[in-house]
């Protein structure tokens, strides 16, 4: 397939951004072979973290700017007990919970149904915990609560860990988008995962939002789901 002028340019740029991301994670790797003081060696991390999240980055962009879809998974809704699915994926993601010494409080009507893809919907609680887990302390709370609102089920999950800024609550649900927290004991950052959990959610015609206090404030997600009543 032949591509037209701006779509030639648009590659273009693409590549050579790509090559210079390329080029500083390079860098990074053959200064590892020296002989760095720890401080040195974080900067160097650093550095290359963001180079390669910056080139991820570059990729969506300009899938985007094409127009290539990356679709939602072909959903299979049903009435869902909202509080057997929460306690099967909480259990699920004990370990992690342990390894952080950290407790998951749960706060919710038991009744409460919505109507979803057992399996999506899953994965996106999953996501949301996961998230709270990776940027809290060790000891840190995590605190979920469930209630109706309308005919809405609202499912929020708090944390008081590192928290956002500003400039990185507009960026927290765009794929692959660099921000300033990181996680609190050396977790991988998939930076993506949020971004298709708010795909996920409309495409169940909710929503997913964010709020925080700032940086060292904590996070709120907030969850809004159809009801099944």
């Amino acid at each position: 397939m032949k591509v037209d002028r701006e779509q030639a340019e648009r590659l273009h740029r693409f590549a050579h951004d790509l090559r210079n991301r390329l080029i500083g994670l390079h860098q990074v790797v053959e200064r590892s072979r020296d002989d760095l003081s720890k401080e040195e060696r974080e900067e160097f991390i650093h550095f290359g973290e963001q180079q390669y999240f910056k080139a991820l980055r570059e990729v969506e962009s300009v899938m985007d700017d094409l127009g290539v879809e990356r679709g939602v998974p072909v959903l299979a809704p049903e009435p869902i007990i909202l509080s057997d699915l929460l306690s099967t994926r909480i259990a699920n993601l004990q370990y992690r919970f342990d390894r952080k010494d950290q407790r998951v409080k749960v706060d919710m009507d038991p009744s409460i149904r919505v109507i979803g893809d057992p399996r999506v919907i899953g994965d996106l609680l999953d996501a949301l915990l996961s998230n709270a887990s990776k940027f809290s302390h060790s000891g840190g709370p995590i605190d979920v609560r469930v209630e109706r609102d309308g005919q809405m089920a609202v499912i929020t999950v708090s944390d008081t860990g590192t928290g956002l800024s500003p400039a990185d609550l507009e960026q927290v649900f765009v794929r692959f988008a660099w921000l300033g927290n990181r996680p609190t004991a050396g977790e991988a950052q998939g930076r993506s995962t949020l971004a298709r959990a708010r795909e996920w959610a409309l495409a169940h015609g909710g929503s997913l939002n964010a709020t925080s206090e700032g940086e060292g404030h904590g996070c709120t997600f907030t969850l809004r789901l159809p009801l099944a009543d």
